[in-house]
């Protein structure tokens, strides 16, 4: 039987690589804090909703079309999940092939906080810059 917290990890990656947003975001807490590893413009750390989703938007505009990632495997307890996998982008004819560790902690059927760590973030940089 999948885990509340793993489910909701699958549901969060299929809504963002459908390019719904409001789904996605509807799973976040309104204080939710996203710490993004990188120095580039869509790294850092995010609270709340409305700064996640202008993160988002921001992104999707440097983007060819929104950001895939490819589940490769969700762990998850009562209090985090862990989801490896791929994440695939486009921009300007250059493509990013990053393995990424995604750690979510989740309140009240909410994601509250969520680390988002990339195996190599100065490609991601580079690939953002």
């Amino acid at each position: 039987m999948a885990h509340q917290l793993a489910d909701m990890l699958r549901t969060a990656t299929e809504a963002l690589n459908q390019g719904d947003v409001q789904t996605f975001l509807d799973l976040h807490a309104d204080d939710v804090v996203v710490h993004v590893t990188g120095r580039n413009a869509y790294s850092g750390t995010f609270t709340g909703k409305g700064e996640l989703a202008s993160a988002f938007e921001n992104q999707a505009k440097a983007l060819d079309g929104p950001p895939q990632f490819e589940v490769h495997d969700v762990l998850a307890s009562e209090a985090h999940g862990i989801m490896l996998g791929v994440q695939l982008a486009a921009r300007g004819g250059r493509t990013l092939q990053s393995r990424t560790a995604i750690i979510a902690h989740e309140r009240d059927g909410k994601f509250s906080e969520i680390w988002v760590i990339p195996e190599d973030p100065y490609a991601e940089d580079e690939f953002y810059s």
